[in-house]
């Protein structure tokens, strides 16, 4: 059994609505994007600023296309992604959780979206507040596998514009002491490449 099979059937086991929001994805580059507050996996991108993205199992075309707000993973094999919250998330609406999860033979990854501010002065405020989402996600997490990731790294993103200014002291002060609290890597990228 493989690490992808041993965290789906834990995963399985500890939410009654899991089998309905995972998705597999086979392709070695995809992006994610944050489309009417929930996450879905783009399925191929148009020409103008239209993409597609699978919405109840029905492929579904959608304008408003931008490249600046996705979050890209590369060099993948095999990818488990759960969108978290929305309407069709694993948690859906209510409790403040990050945006989706996903997980490979290698990493399971907690990921926030804060790709809508237009000015650096909201840098602090969006960090502590992704950061915050990411904590009430891991911590629930933590509790319904009773910590077993079944042997996978765990990492976490803070998905930022590309303005705003990245690994500056304010930000590894944030990281060290998420480090510290959850033994987890924090991130400020919108992208990971794969193992």
């Amino acid at each position: 059994m493989s690490k992808i099979d041993d965290i789906k059937e834990l995963l399985l086991n500890a939410f009654v609505n899991f089998a309905d929001v995972l998705e597999i994805e086979f392709r070695s580059e995809f992006s994610v994007i944050d489309h009417g507050g929930q996450c879905f996996i783009i399925v191929s991108i148009q020409l103008d600023d239209e993409f597609t993205i699978r919405l109840n199992g029905v492929d579904t075309v959608r304008s408003g296309f931008e490249p600046t707000k996705l979050f890209n993973i590369s060099n993948a094999k095999i990818v488990g992604f759960i969108p978290i919250d929305g309407k069709k998330g694993l948690l859906g609406f209510g409790d403040s959780h990050c945006d989706f999860i996903f997980f490979d033979e290698t990493d399971f990854c907690f990921v926030e979206f804060k790709l809508n501010a237009t000015s650096p002065r909201k840098v602090n405020k969006n960090r502590v507040d992704a950061i915050g989402q990411l904590k009430n996600t891991i911590g629930l997490f933590d509790k319904k596998l009773a910590k077993n990731y079944a042997g996978l790294n765990l990492e976490a993103y803070v998905c930022t514009p590309e303005f705003y200014p990245r690994f500056n002291a304010s930000w590894q002060e944030l990281a060290q002491d998420f480090l510290e609290e959850n033994g987890i890597l924090l991130f400020e990228r919108n992208d990971k490449t794969c193992k």
